[in-house]
């Protein structure tokens, strides 16, 4: 029995020792202490690990959580919507009837979100501009320019219809401030955009229909602007839809051959 208490102590003394020369880690949030302890040495070295560590699950290995910034992504996705040119009574503009004049559009929208709360966006698109001047304009200088033949005024026919149109190609850059914390990318909460807008005209045209049926179009370069920027600001909900409004910076006509130009503010919905 004696022999046996004397085999077990020696045991215990062989195993301390051997646990001692041997290193023991030790984890404290996001820093590891590590004690050796070798003959009559014992050395501590401290390391900072990059991420915190969570304890290890029962019956299980550590595991270590990385967190990503979610609000850092590029996001893509199409638009649509249309908009009403207001017609301004001012003398530096033609005429035009109110719920005729349209702008519609459809493209694609990149946007770089950089934090929570602020975005770029980079656009691009197809515009169609139609402008519908009113029934009663007068002018005989802006027939006699555009349409470079008065006969029809001096044979006293009258015109059912004076448009002019234009197919557009569109670029426009934005920055986007939400007012509310998007916590997903598929709620965006509150925002507002605000930005530029270019348009080159590729067609563009003036197009008169006489009472008869007959129609005219006269496409006329040096008259038309092919070139036009504009100021856009949106007020968005949800990243579904937001109302917009477009002040066109530059003329949409030169001013070396007519004297007036078309109204500049045009109002709208975007759907996203």
């Amino acid at each position: 029995m004696l022999k046996m208490k004397k085999l077990i102590i020696i045991l215990g003394i062989a195993c301390i020792s051997a646990g001692l020369k041997a290193q023991i880690p030790v984890r404290i949030g996001n820093m590891e202490i590590i004690i050796r302890k070798q003959d009559q040495d014992t050395t501590m070295q401290v390391k900072i690990l990059d991420e915190p560590s969570l304890p290890p699950p029962v019956g299980g290995e550590s595991r270590t959580t990385t967190r990503s910034n979610t609000y850092k992504y590029h996001y893509s996705s199409a638009f649509g919507g249309f908009g009403f040119i207001l017609p301004d009574n001012s003398s530096d503009y033609y005429p035009i009837l109110d719920g005729n004049s349209i702008n519609l559009y459809i493209g694609n929208m990149h946007r770089y979100q950089l934090s929570r709360r602020f975005a770029l966006l980079g656009t691009w698109q197809y515009s169609y501009y139609n402008y519908r001047f009113n029934k009663k304009i007068n002018d005989v200088n802006f027939n006699d320019v555009v349409v470079h033949n008065n006969t029809y005024r001096e044979d006293g026919v009258q015109f059912n219809k004076q448009v002019y149109r234009s197919h557009n190609a569109a670029f426009g850059a934005y920055t986007r401030f939400y007012l509310g914390q998007p916590k997903r990318r598929s709620n965006d909460g509150v925002f507002i955009d605000l930005g530029i807008q270019g348009d080159w005209a590729f067609s563009r045209y003036y197009k008169l229909r006489m009472y008869s049926g007959r129609d005219e179009k006269y496409r006329v370069p040096e008259v038309f602007n092919p070139f036009t920027a504009s100021g856009v600001a949106r007020l968005g909900f949800n990243k579904t839809f937001s109302f917009f409004v477009r002040y066109r910076f530059t003329d949409a006509f030169s001013h070396e051959n007519l004297d007036r130009d078309l109204p500049r503010l045009t109002i709208g919905v975007t759907f996203l």
